[in-house]
């Protein structure tokens, strides 16, 4: 039977509020092997055309062992996985994620593992799992790896891309406050001071004084996903906007007029258009040119030009010179087109 959870917030909790970038690479493993699980017409257009490429993609032999071992700890029907598959330092990335996982303490391996056999069967090796055994554990994060090099970083870009829309509109709402921000949070309802929302079971988190760390996510597409320890650090990833399609995913640009994509290529010419729509998310000018199938000297005169005009900022991270769009690129994308046009990645407004 379906529940609710009920996050209790105390005055000192607003203060530690987080919100993560982008999706985290290691529940992104794990909730991705969930829509490979799910009936393709329980999932919403965007993850049915994921999933159709990915169970493409997962026919070799490493991936198909990768995804047995990884739905046995997590299935999709679960309403309990061991947290060490998602620590909380893969919010560095996937390497430092992977690093920590096979850092897990065998007692924590005891405890979760024993949690984990009350709700469903577990398959032999899990005992040893359970016993601290490293050769499996280093198993374990070898599979989520292979997961998510295999199956999510071909669409990756786009998975941030996705993220980093929804992170550029809660900072909008923040204009009206925290509570705000919260109520910009579909499927979740702010009722000072909890915040709630569907889930499997009855669950209740108080956060007293700890902040939450509120994480987006691509492939969650129905509640929102909680560390299920109350001892460890307080994380809620949430399902992000069904009627963001990107892209590169949907191989369309959904609702996006023809004669408005014209328009913009009138104003900037074809090739600078496309280089500027492709900084949905932040690139270099090598990936830029690579997705485009541009020169990289086209594409680097092509930035010059948006620099300059204000809609395009440059940083130079490491070897790499990165590109993102200003709020200046990025309105005249989104908020120039009044028509109700959307663009990848950005939510339209209600009529």
């Amino acid at each position: 039977m379906a529940g609710t959870l009920s996050i209790h917030f105390t005055s000192a909790d607003f203060l530690h509020v987080r919100f993560a970038r982008s999706p985290d690479p290691m529940w992104e493993a794990v909730l991705g092997l969930h829509v490979l699980t799910t009936p393709a017409d329980r999932l919403p257009a965007r993850l049915r055309l994921w999933r159709r490429r990915a169970r493409e993609r997962a026919g070799r032999a490493e991936v198909r062992a990768a995804f047995r071992m990884l739905h046995a700890l997590a299935p999709s029907d679960a309403s309990y996985w061991p947290d060490f598959l998602t620590p909380a330092e893969s919010e560095e990335g996937l390497t430092a994620g992977l690093r920590v996982l096979r850092e897990t303490s065998r007692a924590r391996l005891e405890r979760e593992m024993r949690e984990a056999s009350r709700h469903r069967p577990l398959p032999a090796w899990a005992r040893r799992l359970a016993a601290g055994d490293r050769t499996v554990l280093d198993d374990v994060a070898n599979a989520v790896g292979t997961v998510h090099g295999s199956l999510l970083a071909p669409d990756w870009s786009e998975v941030e891309a996705t993220g980093e829309t929804d992170r550029a509109r809660r900072m909008e709402a923040f204009e009206g406050g925290l509570g705000a921000v919260f109520a910009s949070f579909p499927p979740f309802v702010w009722r000072d001071p909890v915040l709630s929302a569907p889930y499997p079971v009855d669950r209740v988190i108080r956060l007293r004084g700890r902040g939450l760390r509120l994480v987006p996510s691509f492939f969650c597409h129905t509640r929102p996903v909680a560390i299920a320890d109350p001892r460890l650090p307080p994380v809620v990833v949430y399902p992000l906007h069904h009627d963001d399609p990107p892209a590169a995913l949907s191989g369309t640009r959904p609702g996006v007029h023809r004669d408005a994509d014209a328009a913009l290529a009138r104003l900037l010419g074809r090739n600078r258009a496309r280089v500027l729509t492709a900084l949905v998310t932040t690139r270099t000018t090598g990936d830029v040119a690579a997705r485009l199938a541009l020169p990289a000297s086209s594409v680097s005169g092509h930035l010059t030009v948006l620099r300059n005009a204000g809609l395009v900022a440059s940083e130079r991270t490491g070897a790499h010179v990165t590109h993102r769009l200003t709020p200046r690129g990025r309105h005249l994308l989104d908020g120039g087109r009044g028509d109700g046009v959307r663009v990848p990645g950005r939510r339209q407004n209600a009529p």
